[in-house]
């Protein structure tokens, strides 16, 4: 049997080539980005899979989406999975994000932020620059120390490996209290404030979902130790932005890393805080690129198209989202 899969978005050469290497002998591959309508939407209704990057707006319009008949899969390039319009999908169609196919790099970003952090390795720069020689700020050692991970999903164990190789104890939190890789405590988001309580570093990475959104607040963020540090990897709205400007501001020896903001150019109201966060010093952001490295999207791909090869021929995949925890 020959599957019909319709690519959304704009595939170069190597993408195309992977998507090709995996799933030409089983499928017909319709990229409907190249296509017009009503060709498109005729498309679109005959695809038993689709692989998109997020699934937004930009790729499939909403009418399409309520209109696909046929489609047993969609499977996501991307990760991220808080921006898809559940209410217009039918029940019957699995949806399944690319959870860890940008773990290696992302790991790397977290620790190279959480040391820059811990080194005071900015403002001590910056203030090199204005003559000033500082010698009295201790740099936090992270050997020895606790890294709390919230998220023990792919990117929560490559994560783990880094801190384990710079010599930090591990203890993670998700719902299932299971890791693949051996930590030294694991527990349900039931044990999450004996996490935050003694962990050194805390790094975000779970998924926005209704159960997460604002899952760091004033409570969770005093909990904390008072020279912690947090990275959050996960999405903006995981942590409340008040609370987390109020504390920086209040505790100097506290400080965060921050990837992923609570409004992006994407967004309607583009790159936009409500709060000064970058007149504080023990603030460290990056935009939103823990994960773009060259290459990165060509692997991505493969293992997204790999996940609809296991789809297709009855296997078990990876990554099928839980759409009640997006919808209320």
């Amino acid at each position: 049997m020959t599957f019909q899969i319709a690519i959304t978005f704009p595939a170069n050469a190597r993408e195309r080539r992977v998507i090709h290497a995996v799933l030409d002998d089983i499928s017909d591959l319709l990229y409907v980005y190249e296509l017009k309508a009503p060709e498109r939407e005729q498309t679109l209704k005959k695809a038993d899979v689709i692989l998109s990057k997020s699934f937004a707006e930009t790729e499939i319009h909403l009418q399409e989406i309520i209109a696909l008949k046929r489609t047993r899969l969609i499977q996501l390039v991307f990760a991220g999975a808080d921006k898809i319009p559940f209410a217009a999908i039918a029940e019957n169609i699995s949806v399944a994000s690319n959870k860890g196919a940008f773990a290696e790099p992302l790991a790397e970003h977290v620790l190279a932020m959480t040391l820059c952090l811990a080194k005071s390795i900015i403002p001590l720069h910056l203030q090199l620059g204005h003559g000033s020689f500082n010698q009295t700020v201790y740099n936090k050692e992270l050997r020895g120390g606790i890294c709390g991970i919230i998220g023990m999903g792919g990117n929560g164990v490559a994560i783990a490996r880094l801190m384990k190789g710079v010599g930090m104890e591990v203890h993670g939190i998700n719902r299932s209290a299971k890791s693949s890789f051996p930590l030294d405590f694991i527990g349900t988001p039931a044990d999450m404030d004996g996490v935050l309580r003694r962990s050194d570093v805390v790094v975000l990475t779970v998924p926005l979902t209704r159960q997460t959104l604002h899952l760091i607040g004033r409570h969770e963020l005093q909990i904390m130790k008072p020279d912690g540090i947090l990275i959050n990897v996960a999405r903006g709205k995981v942590v409340e932005q008040q609370a987390l400007y109020n504390h920086l501001k209040n505790m100097p020896s506290f400080k965060a890393g921050i990837d992923t903001w609570w409004s992006e150019p994407a967004d309607p109201s583009g790159f936009t805080l409500d709060y000064p966060f970058f007149e504080l010093p023990n603030l460290l952001g990056s935009p939103h690129n823990a994960d773009d490295v060259p290459g990165v999207m060509t692997a991505a791909t493969k293992i997204a198209a790999k996940n609809i090869r296991n789809f297709l021929e009855g296997k078990a995949i990876k990554g099928e989202i839980n759409r009640a925890d997006y919808t209320a």
